[in-house]
């Protein structure tokens, strides 16, 4: 199921732009692949850690410069994801409990839109996911060695996205040391102690080999400005996150008329932090089901208080519990959240869900029958609101399903009664997750988006491909063409160049434009040698841009309006 939800349609899915582009660039020589480099001749870098992109680049060389060779290895990322997540809730709940952890996972439109296209969440949350399975075994064997392994997942984890691939850790050392006999506390904290140095260890080994290197001979490290791969991560990757007023720059194109910047349609900013998970574009993405898993983990928590606190269950609560409510914590606290960004929850949210149908079923208490009634008649009534841009006959239906399944499961008993209140709890989600891949949408969408974020997704993405591809033949056509017929301000800018044409397009300023390469003495330097012909400018404040505005011939038929201005640098 989650196979055909990721897959389906995927050769008419545009890619993410700047990723697409960087992993053709990778592609192109081991040197580009090793050190990560935007643009074929390596003058400057990503600006994340290149961990889910060298799979693409392996991905493209492999298979060519398709569209779907760089989405390819995220499905496989997300099928993955969805078996190894049935192992870890089995090890501690029990195949019941997993079955449904992995079907809620399947249908979760969050993990179904991030997994048709190619952003580095993917292969994180599969990382975490396998660190949990391995943290898991670790507590069932009693065994050392299953810590080292995950602490090698989060460590690789790191190299896909960063510091995110941090936050589970106090989730995983919790569980294991709750977990622990007596006899083997001692054990146990010698193994964590391993697991965290293994961590660091693996997370810091790229970027310090790389560091270590001299810089002359790589690319500028995008996102730094001192060219240093660790203020690349942990400043514009990490503290700078958390700024209520952290944004993209230059690489925030204006799209339609009203001026404002596709960022704006599609991400989720400080103003009101209830819609980075619970409302709005979050809760159409990944908030489904977070309500009902709450609930769950109070549930079962309260149940817990008479067990042995070594007891599976409560290890595994432990686990998936810490893994959402960090999660949900950083997601409300940081100021601005990419909806994809989301899908990292669910994973807890199917397991805990999971590890309540399982409870549900086995309890003959009528305050837990009465509870769990409630608690999915709430979840269905939420899916409702949720579902408020949704067509109008999606809506009916959605209550017209909840309503018998919630009815017809106070009559029957056991796992029908519950079969029955997950179908009534799914039901929206999953019409969410088949609406994701009716439209054809993908990780920057969220299900029933507004017209304008549709309009940016779907067509200025690909109208962004269409119009690379006409002015790339335009310019093999120029009589004269100069070395570099086409340079850019900011690689974003540059990427659907990079990506239709894999020559080299020389960009000002990295991804936001505020990377201090080239200097204004190199680019007047490239411009009046004459291996320049076009530069595409955004409006921005910089010296580097006024000089060519001041030297060059700024190019007709450009309205006022334009989000992109070219000018024509060519010397003849």
């Amino acid at each position: 199921m989650a196979a055909v939800l990721y897959a389906w349609g995927i050769g008419a899915q545009t890619p993410h732009l700047y990723y697409s582009a960087a992993a053709r660039s990778m592609s192109m020589s081991w040197h580009n692949f090793f050190y990560a480099a935007f643009d074929p001749d390596a003058t400057i870098s990503i600006d994340k850690l290149p961990g889910a992109i060298w799979i693409q680049a392996l991905s493209v060389r492999i298979f060519g410069p398709h569209l779907w060779a760089y989405l390819l290895p995220q499905i496989v990322e997300g099928v993955l994801t969805v078996l190894v997540l049935y192992r870890a809730v089995r090890r501690l709940s029990g195949p019941y409990a997993a079955i449904v952890a992995a079907a809620v996972a399947a249908v979760a439109p969050a993990a179904v839109a991030l997994n048709r296209g190619n952003i580095s969440d993917t292969l994180l949350i599969l990382l975490l996911v396998l660190a949990a399975d391995q943290a898991a075994a670790a507590i069932v064997s009693g065994r050392v060695r299953p810590l080292l392994y995950c602490g090698l997942c989060v460590g690789l984890g790191f190299q896909a996205k960063m510091v995110q691939a941090w936050l589970i850790v106090p989730a995983l050392a919790a569980a294991v040391l709750i977990a622990a006999p007596k006899s083997g506390l001692r054990q146990r904290i010698k193994g964590l102690a391993g697991f965290g140095v293994l961590a660091v260890v693996v997370s810091l080994s790229w970027m310090t080999v790389v560091s270590l290197l001299p810089a002359a001979h790589r690319p500028y490290v995008d996102g730094s400005h001192d060219n240093s791969l660790f203020d690349q991560v942990f400043v514009y990757n990490g503290a700078s996150r958390t700024n209520d007023g952290f944004g993209i720059g230059a690489a925030n194109f204006v799209t339609g008329g009203d001026g404002g910047g596709y960022r704006a349609a599609l991400v989720l900013g400080p103003d009101n932090r209830f819609d980075h998970v619970f409302g709005g574009g979050g809760g159409r993405e990944a908030g489904w089901l977070v309500p009902l898993a709450l609930i769950c983990l109070l549930a079962l928590a309260w149940a817990a208080r008479r067990r042995p606190r070594t007891d599976h269950e409560t290890a595994g609560l432990t686990l998936w519990g810490g893994w959402l409510v960090i999660h949900v914590a950083v997601f409300l606290f940081i100021g601005t959240v990419n909806p994809y960004y989301l899908a990292v929850l669910i994973p807890s949210v199917a397991a805990l869900i999971g590890m309540g149908a399982n409870a549900f079923r086995q309890s003959n208490g009528r305050s837990v029958r009465v509870g769990g009634l409630l608690a999915v008649a709430a979840t269905a009534a939420y899916g409702w609101w949720l579902s408020g841009s949704a067509p109008g006959w999606v809506r009916l239906a959605l209550i017209v399903v909840a309503a018998v399944c919630v009815v017809a499961a106070i009559r029957v008993h056991d796992t029908l009664a519950t079969v029955l209140l997950l179908v009534a709890a799914l039901a929206a989600p999953t019409a969410a997750a088949v609406s994701v891949v009716v439209d054809g949408y993908g990780p920057l969408d969220t299900p029933y988006e507004s017209a304008r974020a549709r309009q940016i997704t779907q067509g200025f993405m690909a109208a962004s491909i269409d119009e690379a591809r006409k002015l790339n033949a335009d310019l093999a056509k120029s009589p004269g063409r100069p070395p570099y017929p086409l340079v850019t301000y900011t690689t974003a800018l540059a990427s659907p160049f990079v990506l239709v044409s894999g020559r080299q397009v020389p960009s000002i300023g990295g991804f936001t434009g505020a990377a201090p390469v080239p200097t204004t003495a190199e680019v007047a330097r490239m411009i009046d040698s004459g291996a320049v012909g076009i530069v595409l400018l955004t409006v921005a404040n910089d010296e580097r841009l006024t000089w060519v505005r001041q030297h060059c011939r700024e190019l007709p038929g450009q309205g006022d309006g334009s989000a992109v201005l070219a000018y024509n640098c060519a010397r003849h």
